[in-house]
């Protein structure tokens, strides 16, 4: 994010154009007249992949795949299977940079990442993964989607429970 950027939720018509002329003009207003140039991007919101399935995620997927999976008779870490679950079922990213002194652009791709992918991008994630355990691993899962999950809070490096909701 540069230090121009102003990030504004819009819920409902009226609420849309107060923000738009209390906050939104006046700051590309400010800018444009110090002779910054602006880029407005309006896209739908979606939220985020959420807490619960976070917590599913490393507190019972991950978790239960590194107790009950082996490969070639070797146990594996949480973190060595989400580094697997990326690799295998998230898209990769690509990007192409202009490098001085060459014609065509540098192509660099990266490993998927589920930081920041939204609620439904997660669900899939989460549902290819789980399939790809039970059936190439073997694992059996004690709650079978995140959808069921109770919501408990996870400790991300040991996989404790913290506490429940209510």
């Amino acid at each position: 994010m540069t230090q121009h950027a102003l990030h504004v939720t819009l819920t409902d018509p009226q609420q849309a154009h107060a923000t738009l002329m209390r906050r939104v003009w006046p700051h590309v207003k400010a800018h444009t007249i110090a002779g910054t140039r602006m880029v407005l991007v309006v896209k739908p919101q979606e939220d985020e992949r959420s807490l619960k399935q976070n917590a599913f995620y490393w507190g019972v997927m991950l978790k239960e795949i590194s107790e009950q999976a082996r490969v070639v008779g070797q146990k594996y870490t949480a973190d060595a299977w989400h580094e697997l679950g990326k690799r295998q079922h998230l898209p990769r990213k690509v990007k192409k940079t202009a490098v001085a002194g060459r014609k065509k652009k540098v192509v660099t791709v990266s490993i998927g990442s589920t930081t920041g992918i939204s609620v439904r991008a997660m669900s899939n994630y989460l549902d290819k993964f789980s399939a790809f355990a039970a059936t190439e691993l073997g694992v059996v899962f004690s709650v079978g989607r995140w959808e069921e999950f109770n919501g408990e809070r996870v400790d991300m490096e040991t996989g404790e429970i913290l506490e429940a909701d209510a």
